[in-house]
C-alpha cells in the first residue's frame, strides 16, 4: 500500500552536503576559491556565501554577474538578447525567471500611467534580499545595456533595504533618482523603452529558446490540488538532499500515507508519478543552469552517472505509466 522510492539502493549512502547549483551560487563559489576561499558552500549556506563574498567585496551584489562567463549565464540572457523589443524581452523575464533558480523569486512588470516597472520579489533575510535583489537588477540592466539600439535607464529606482555604503556605484546602474527603505524593490521606465528594438533580434532563436521554456513551464505547473503539494514538499526536499516518500510527503500535508494514497488516485495519480516528474523537471532545470551528467547526477543524490542513469529509466517509466 505504501509507496517507496525503488531508487534508494543506488544512491550514495553518505550523501555530501548539495552545492547550490544554480549559475548564481556558483559564480559565488568560484569568486570566493579566486580570494583563497575553498570551503564548499551548500545550497542551504546560500546567506553565509553571500556574505563571505561581501566580507571581501561590500558591493559583491552590483558586481557578480560580470563575474559571469557566457558559459554561465542563462538560458533566459540569450532569449532576452534574442528579442525584437525591450518590453518582449522584460516580459520573457517575467514568465520565465523561475526555471533559471532555486530562489523564491521573481520579476513582476507592472505599469503606470506613463511608466512600465519591473519589481523583483526575494524571500530572505535582508541582506539576501539586498546582494540577490543588487545582482538581479544589475543582470537586467546590463542586458538592455547589451541589447538596446539606444541608451536605456531607469527613470527611478526603489529599493526595499537601508541606503549601503558604497551607494555612490548605484547611480551608473540605475540613474540618479535613488530611494532607499521602500516599500518594494523596483525600476521604472518611461513607456517607450517597451518599444526599443534590440540589436541582436533573432526571431528564428527567440521562438526556438521560448518553445523549449514554455514546455518545461508546463512541466512544472501541470499539478494541481493535492499533487501540487506533494510536488512542492519533494523539490524543497531534492533541493537539500533529503529523501521524499509518500509518508514524508503526508506528514508535511498532516494526512495518513493511506489518505495521502487516496486523494493522489482521485486525481488519477500516484506518488511515485510525481516523484518521476518532479525528478525530470529538476533534472531539465540543471541542464538549464549548464550542468553536466555526472554533475547533475551528484546533485540529485546518486553515487556516480551510471546509477543515475538506471535511476532516471524507471522516472521515464513511471511518468509514462
Amino acid at each position: 500500500m505504501l509507496e517507496t522510492d525503488n531508487n534508494r539502493p543506488e544512491v550514495a549512502k553518505n550523501l555530501p552536503r548539495r552545492l547550490h547549483h544554480g549559475a548564481m551560487g556558483q559564480v559565488l563559489q568560484r569568486f570566493l576559491g579566486q580570494h583563497g576561499e575553498d570551503r564548499a558552500f551548500d545550497l542551504m549556506q546560500l546567506e553565509q556565501l553571500w556574505q563571505q563574498a561581501a566580507s571581501i567585496d561590500p558591493a559583491i551584489g552590483l558586481h557578480l554577474f560580470s563575474h559571469f562567463t557566457p558559459r554561465d549565464r542563462y538560458i533566459l540572457v540569450y532569449l532576452a538578447l534574442a528579442s525584437a523589443t525591450c518590453g518582449q524581452a522584460l516580459r520573457f523575464w517575467e514568465r520565465y525567471a523561475v526555471l533559471g533558480t532555486e530562489l523564491e523569486q521573481r520579476p513582476i512588470l507592472f505599469e503606470t500611467a506613463e511608466q512600465i516597472g519591473m519589481e523583483v520579489r526575494i524571500e530572505g533575510s535582508d541582506n539576501l534580499r539586498r546582494h540577490v535583489g543588487e545582482h538581479c537588477l544589475v543582470m537586467t540592466m546590463t542586458q538592455i545595456r547589451e541589447g538596446c539600439i539606444q541608451p536605456v535607464l531607469p527613470r527611478r529606482a526603489e529599493f526595499a533595504w537601508p541606503r549601503p555604503a558604497y551607494h555612490a556605484e548605484y547611480e551608473q546602474w540605475f540613474g540618479p533618482s535613488l530611494h532607499f527603505s521602500s516599500q518594494r524593490t523596483c525600476l521604472l521606465f518611461d513607456k517607450d523603452v517597451l518599444d526599443q528594438p534590440m540589436r541582436g533580434h533573432h526571431p528564428g532563436l527567440a521562438e526556438l529558446i521560448a518553445s523549449g521554456l514554455e514546455q518545461r513551464l508546463a512541466r512544472q505547473q501541470q499539478f494541481g490540488g493535492h499533487a501540487a503539494k506533494v510536488a512542492e514538499h519533494v523539490r524543497r526536499a531534492l533541493r537539500v538532499g533529503r529523501q521524499a516518500s509518500l509518508e514524508s510527503a503526508a506528514e508535511a500535508l498532516h494526512l495518513s500515507p493511506r489518505t495521502l494514497h487516496r486523494r493522489l488516485r482521485e486525481q488519477g495519480l500516484s506518488f511515485r508519478h510525481v516523484l518521476a516528474s518532479v525528478r525530470s523537471e529538476l533534472e531539465q532545470n540543471l541542464e538549464l543552469q549548464g550542468l553536466s551528467r555526472s554533475q547533475i547526477a551528484e546533485q540529485l543524490g546518486y553515487a556516480d552517472s551510471i546509477a543515475y542513469l538506471r535511476a532516471r529509466k524507471r522516472w521515464q517509466e513511471h511518468k509514462e505509466d
